[in-house]
């Protein structure tokens, strides 16, 4: 019996080192990380393990930052006890700000303005252009409503740019650094739009983003060419009417005297008003200019399985019921190119209505391809009812992808039309010199099988105004705007086609197998108590006997 109490004693004394070892460790961790929260508090340190360090200046505003001449200060206005998540705005802006200055050095500075006089505080913030904003919020278990000021100025000598109401964290980096990057370049960059021919108006979402970074002019192929001036890239967005040989001149001389030019075009013109699904033919000439290059666009629609689901109303006697659909018509594309900085940073787009893109017959050019369907895509050529209750199951015959319907094309172009065309009055050469023949340097030229990209009454996601805007950079040359702002675009959509079998076992799996592992994991650990119980019995069994 004492040998059994002496054993006892021991375990008991083993047991309580073990948990003042553990108590000690605890106490140690807690002090740790309260002194780490506190220097945090007092000195900048930023880890970021996310893929592709989305909580940190990308490469691109590093690059811009170092490159600063002169200073830009930005002004950060924000009310005093905000609720959250609205408060999480300003911290993240904080920290970001913190990150700029670092690369920015003694030609960045910031500031959180702040008054002890609200009137004051109000005055001047309504005066550099921030925008009061009604925040909702739940406090005291009830939804209650307030005013604050959440926005931002930059200045640069004499000019200023402002970010009227900061209401979302995801973009706030390409909103600073595209507004840094205005500010400090010497010339306003010009984008031209085609006027005419059948082209739709983009919508004023769009336009507004275009003219963040560029001034936008119009361009009229109908009136004689001057290229003073010229701009930094053009776009042609889904013309429907035939271009004539003269018109089509003027075009191909603009882009052999330099002027990199985006072609969104379509084969089918697409009618959707009124919820009707009608596809007729589409003719514009421009075929013709880009197939002497070696472009081309196959007739028809190129459709997927992988693709955009839709919700369409269908009437059942008095009752309007909401069907999902899938709709093969608006593929979503996941193989992007990896080097183009257009799609570099991008998971996915959706290309509505989108023809593939013929590059056979180019020659001693740089063709890349940015966006590919996949290999479960085939094409339909004869469509007119494009119905999504339609059977759009490929035949037999019906080519199989994948299908290119988004290039580049970067080279040493020939001129269709050496000479001015019949139709073409002589006074119309370029002020900038004679008729061009060939281009003078490189030339740049993007096509994609589809003007519907912007179109915003389809639902498509950031994803598409994001590819649009990038495309534009990529014709101006600034890369650096297109990396920024595809930052944090990972959606990681499923690149594989599942069958409604996999689909259920994916969707149990992801529901069930968490708890089952914390099942298990309990489990194991009573296990392991009771077996560990089971032998401190056995051998106070065994020493008693």
């Amino acid at each position: 019996m004492p040998n059994n109490s002496s054993r006892l004693a021991l375990l008991t004394s083993q047991f309580s080192r073990f948990m003042e070892s553990i108590s000690g460790a605890i106490g140690g961790l807690i002090v740790f990380l309260i002194a780490l929260n506190i220097a945090g508090q007092l000195l900048y340190l930023r880890l970021d393990l996310s893929e592709g360090k989305i909580y940190s200046p990308s490469k691109a505003s590093k690059r811009i930052l170092k490159s600063l001449e002169d200073p830009v200060i930005v002004k950060c206005y924000f009310s005093k006890e905000l609720p959250q998540p609205y408060a999480t705005y300003r911290d993240y802006l904080k920290d970001l700000l913190r990150s700029y200055k670092n690369y920015g050095g003694k030609n960045f500075e910031y500031r959180f303005i702040s008054y002890p006089e609200d009137e004051k505080f109000k005055s001047e913030a309504l005066t550099m252009g921030v925008a009061p904003v009604r925040l909702t919020f739940i406090a005291k278990d009830k939804y209650e409503i307030k005013d604050g000021f959440m926005g931002a100025v930059l200045l640069h000598a004499d000019k200023k740019e402002t970010i009227a109401v900061i209401r979302d964290i995801a973009g706030l980096e390409y909103d600073l650094t595209s507004r840094i990057k205005k500010l400090v370049q010497k010339e306003p960059r010009v984008a031209a739009i085609l006027d005419g021919k059948g082209t739709a108006p983009l919508s004023s979402e769009i336009m507004d983003n275009v003219r963040e970074n560029y001034e936008v002019r119009h361009f009229d192929v109908g009136r004689p060419l001057d290229l003073t001036g010229a701009p930094q890239s053009l776009l042609i967005i889904g013309p429907k009417e035939n271009f004539t040989e003269g018109e089509m001149a003027r075009l191909e001389q603009m882009i052999l005297a330099g002027v990199p030019t985006a072609f969104f075009l379509d084969t089918k013109d697409v009618n959707m008003d009124s919820g009707a699904f009608f596809a007729s033919n589409v003719a514009t000439g421009l075929e013709k200019l880009l197939g002497h290059w070696g472009l081309g666009l196959k007739n028809g629609f190129a459709l997927d399985i992988q693709n955009q689901n839709i919700s369409i109303q269908q009437r059942a006697g008095p009752f309007i019921i909401n069907n999902i659909v899938s709709y093969p018509l608006l593929p979503i594309i996941t193989k992007l190119s990896r080097e183009s900085p257009i799609t570099k940073e991008m998971d996915q787009v959706m290309l509505p209505f989108v023809s593939p893109v013929s590059t056979d017959n180019v020659k001693n050019m740089n063709l890349e391809v940015l966006a590919e369907t996949s290999r479960l895509s085939w094409i339909k050529t004869n469509l007119t009812s494009l119905s999504p209750l339609a059977d759009f199951t490929p035949a037999p015959g019906d080519p199989r992808g994948p299908f290119a319907v988004a290039v580049t094309l970067e080279g040493k172009l020939s001129a269709l039309f050496a000479s001015p065309p019949a139709d073409l009055e002589k006074s119309t050469p370029p002020a900038s010199g004679a008729w061009l023949a060939q281009s003078k340097n490189r030339s740049r030229i993007i096509l994609v099988g589809t003007s519907k990209i912007v179109d915003q009454s389809i639902p498509a996601g950031a994803s598409n105004l994001v590819f649009f805007l990038n495309v534009v950079d990529w014709l101006s040359q600034d890369a650096d705007l297109a990396a920024v702002r595809s930052k944090g675009m990972k959606i990681r959509p499923f690149t594989r086609t599942l069958s409604d079998y996999q689909r259920t076992l994916v969707k149990f799996a992801s529901i069930l197998l968490m708890p089952v592992c914390v099942a298990a994991a309990g489990f194991a650990g009573w296990r392991r108590r009771k077996r560990w119980k089971a032998s401190v019995r056995e051998q106070f069994t065994s020493s008693a006997a």
